[in-house]
């Protein structure tokens, strides 16, 4: 698994308690698919995974996040030329999308790696996106996206920012005026939950799981969730390995329970 030193070339904050780092990564961002992460060491704990916010071209990744603990606390801390000790690119990244329509759903610190996507896919693909969060000081990159020539329907619970309420108000309305197209997702898993339910399973829809974990490589079965195995039985799923991008026919949500 690669593990590496990166070199921060860039700090910004977004918003408050919100840090990006910029790295110095020309492999990294020639190949990374968007929604993989980099688990991230910290001294004291155990390492952060973290998705990528961005890749350059002039060969930067970014690492976008919300400052909640001791470990994020570090990591903000860090400032231009100073190392961190990653292991990258981890996981299972969405797939390269199908002809049509594409809805970007984001929720929070689920945000970042959307914006991967569409950095990779805005120019050949009809593209929409929704972001929300609970109030206007959680709602990230907004101008990023804005910089690719999209308009993000914005919502947040306390109706400080955009539409009150939750992403699902305006993605019922993109799902009605579009038969087609899919659906792509990142942020806390009711919000997945939400998604799944109001797309179905008459288009595609892939999900991508905010999860705490241990390894990061899929060997400590600390991160596993829910899942839907071959025979539609339920079955443990690794977000760490089998992740964090699952097909959400591939997730069992609790209304699944009893089917079958």
């Amino acid at each position: 698994m690669p593990q590496c030193e990166l070199v921060v070339v860039e700090r910004q904050e977004p918003k408050p308690e919100h840090v990006e780092l910029l790295l110095d990564a020309p492999a990294l961002a020639a190949d990374l698919a968007p929604g993989q992460f980099a688990h991230v060491w910290t001294p004291g704990s155990l390492r952060r995974p973290i998705s990528f916010s961005r890749a350059t071209p002039d060969g930067r990744v970014g690492l976008l996040f919300r400052v909640v603990g001791a470990g994020t606390r570090w990591l903000a801390d860090r400032r231009v030329g100073d190392r961190l000790d990653v292991l990258a690119p981890l996981g299972q990244g969405f797939p390269a999308p199908e002809p049509g329509p594409l809805l970007l759903v984001g929720g929070g610190v689920g945000i970042p790696p959307l914006f991967v996507a569409a950095q990779r896919w805005a120019a050949t693909h009809p593209l929409s996106v929704i972001l929300g969060a609970r109030t206007a000081e959680a709602v990230v990159m907004v101008d990023d996206f804005q910089t690719l020539g999209l308009a993000p329907s914005l919502t947040t619970d306390d109706g400080s920012l955009g539409e009150p309420g939750r992403v699902t108000g305006p993605l019922a309305r993109w799902l009605a005026r579009h038969d087609g197209g899919q659906v792509w997702a990142c942020g806390p898993t009711p919000m997945l939950g939400a998604v799944a339910e109001l797309v179905g399973e008459g288009r595609p829809c892939w999900l991508a799981y905010e999860q705490r974990m241990g390894c990061g490589v899929g060997a400590c079965l600390a991160c596993v969730v829910p899942g839907v195995g071959a025979d539609g039985q339920p079955e443990w799923v690794r977000v760490c390995h089998d992740g964090p991008v699952f097909d959400s026919r591939r997730l069992w949500w609790a209304g699944r329970q009893g089917e079958g």
